[in-house]
């Protein structure tokens, strides 16, 4: 198996395990994140999870052909510009996280995405390799 189907099996599996989580307790996925919001270092707690995983991503899985398996490159660029922002501006996560029932709501809508999104990555990756 290749680094990049690796990569790929990994997030396909991710995407539907914590879009799951995400849809049944986005109360406590709110909660999680509350604290971050109103702490000036929060972005900065998010960048040291989000970058070296956003890194490993995008060098070993940098795909830019028309189907699913972009997916997996546009989520790893997208972790590493989020982790630029925070590391840089580390108070911008209090200026994007929602407050708390809108939170609710967008744990919910992003579970659902992340389902989805999980759900054809595990039908591309797993069916075609």
């Amino acid at each position: 198996m290749s680094f990049e189907t690796l990569i790929e099996r990994w997030f396909a599996i991710g995407f539907l395990l914590f879009g799951l989580s995400h849809l049944l307790y986005p109360a406590k996925w709110a909660a999680l994140f509350l604290p971050l919001r109103e702490r000036e270092t929060g972005g900065l707690l998010l960048a040291l999870f989000n970058l070296p995983l956003g890194l490993v991503v995008v060098l070993g899985h940098n795909v830019w052909v028309w189907g699913i398996p972009v997916v997996v490159t546009l989520a790893g660029w997208e972790m590493i510009l989020k982790s630029v922002v925070y590391v840089l501006f580390p108070h911008a996560l209090s200026r994007v996280l929602p407050s708390d029932e809108r939170m609710v709501s967008a744990f919910r809508m992003a579970g659902a995405v992340s389902i989805l999104l999980g759900a054809l990555l595990i039908y591309d990756c797993f069916r075609h390799r």
